[in-house]
């Protein structure tokens, strides 16, 4: 039953974090914010667990920055706020257990997930 609800839970957070689709509303006459403008991005992946994070177009927002683990437990999590055009960040994941996460960042309207890979 357990792997069951893995399985649903990691199916339901890979088909959800669509990289650069964004479910945000524009007003009328306003063109959409192209995804390059916002991004997230994790890196090296894999990874022996130090971990760099770099977000950009996200300025002058409240951020959540979260790590999950495959069935969804917050295994870290940093409240970001004014931020600039650029912020970077490096994690020390190394005592987490090898295996698959997920890196998290949600704003007021939108939300962006990639996979890590820590071996």
């Amino acid at each position: 039953m357990l792997t069951l609800l893995r399985i649903l839970l990691l199916a339901l957070l890979t088909t959800v974090a669509v990289p650069g689709l964004w479910a945000q509303a524009q007003p009328p006459g306003k063109a959409p914010v192209a995804a390059e403008e916002k991004a997230l991005t994790v890196y090296p992946n894999p990874s022996t667990g130090i971990v760099h994070i770099n977000i950009n177009g996200f300025e002058g927002r409240k951020l959540e920055l979260r790590v999950l683990n495959v069935i969804g437990t917050v295994m870290y999590r940093e409240s970001l706020t004014e931020l600039r055009d650029r912020y970077s960040r490096t994690l020390d994941l190394s005592k987490f257990a090898n295996g698959l996460y997920y890196v998290k960042l949600e704003a007021d309207n939108a939300s962006e997930m990639r996979k890590l890979v820590i071996r």
